[in-house]
């Protein structure tokens, strides 16, 4: 079921299959049902965790800024547990065949009824699949541009000019490679039955390959002290705290890391907006404050930041994110 993007579209060819590919991710793991309404007009319903309508919003704002003949309106709905929403997508009569080629896509993926012609062997594993083939051929071109710039990073050593400039490019690419990467695990899962879904076959997401982005990406000659500084990432500190607040209010939990009496595993749910946002303040942060470490985990138990910091600022870590939960195991998984 391709999709031939219209000449009217103006987002560069290159970002053509991310971004498909994050509405096959909404489309496989949140849709429930697909109306036309009118050859005009097409509405979904979709279900999934807190934070549901804030994708979807984000997700068709950016889409309408290159493709400006769609209208998608979000009208929030009732839902027993997580959100529930209808989303309408309108067209001028011009572009009926591209609403029928997404309202067609959204059906098979939703269904798992891609056609086995599509490389698919029939079933949903497969559905998924050929889907996400553009996004980890452009997964593994991003990871070696970001590895390149962490092995430069690390070769240079803090406070150099060829470290800041090598960790000023990394922030991008960290931000671009968690975005895919959690596109990939959307595509390559099966979604659970969601608030009034009457899909009883839906089970749980299937184990997948996860990512880690590690800053430091090696060990780094002469560790520096224990201070920030701020001047390293062009005066940003100050907008990364509001959006480090917001991210916060995400946290399910706060585990122990087996590893440092110092560190501290926050868990978070498995969402694309979320977990770019999340690894663009972990590559901005080992700018300013490189004597700590930031890694994160994406894979089929969700996304995770873990945080190591020497004796000295775990006070200041543990003021900004918190500490373990009481009920926390001893060592996160």
């Amino acid at each position: 079921m391709p999709i031939v993007v219209p000449d009217a579209c103006t987002l560069p060819t290159a970002d053509q299959p991310l971004r498909l590919a994050e509405f096959d991710a909404l489309f496989a793991t949140a849709v429930r049902h697909v109306e036309t309404v009118a050859p005009t007009h097409a509405r979904m319903r979709l279900t999934g965790p807190d934070g549901l309508a804030a994708t979807v919003r984000d997700l068709t704002a950016r889409e309408t800024e290159c493709c400006s003949f769609f209208t998608f309106t979000v009208t929030p709905g009732p839902a027993d547990d997580g959100e529930s929403l209808l989303l309408d997508i309108e067209v001028p009569a011009g572009y009926v065949d591209v609403l029928d080629a997404l309202v067609g896509r959204a059906g098979a993926l939703s269904t798992g009824t891609w056609p086995a012609d599509d490389r698919s062997d029939g079933d949903r594993t497969g559905a998924m699949r050929f889907p996400a083939d553009a996004v980890h051929a452009r997964l593994s071109t991003v990871q070696d541009r970001l590895n390149e710039q962490l092995r430069l990073a690390t070769e240079h050593g803090p406070g150099t000019a060829g470290w800041l400039a090598a960790t000023k490019a990394s922030v991008p690419l960290t931000e671009e490679a968690a975005r895919l990467q959690s596109v990939a695990a959307a595509l390559t899962a099966t979604p659970q039955a969601g608030p009034g879904d009457d899909a009883g076959d839906r089970t749980a997401a299937q184990t997948m390959p996860g990512a880690v982005y590690t800053f430091p990406a090696g060990p780094v000659a002469g560790a520096p002290p224990p201070a920030c500084d701020l001047a390293a990432d062009g005066g940003e500190a100050v907008d990364r705290i509001d959006v480090w607040q917001r991210v916060l209010a995400r946290v399910q939990g706060r585990d122990r890391l087996d590893d440092s009496d110092t560190g501290l595993a926050l868990r978070f749910p498995l969402e694309i907006d979320l977990a770019a946002t999340l690894a663009r303040l972990a590559a901005a942060e080992y700018r300013c404050c490189s004597f700590g470490s930031y890694t994160i985990v994406i894979d089929d138990a969700g996304l995770r930041l873990e945080v190591r910091m020497p004796e000295g600022a775990a006070d200041t870590m543990a003021a900004v994110l918190g500490r373990p939960d009481r009920n926390s195991p001893e060592a996160a998984r």
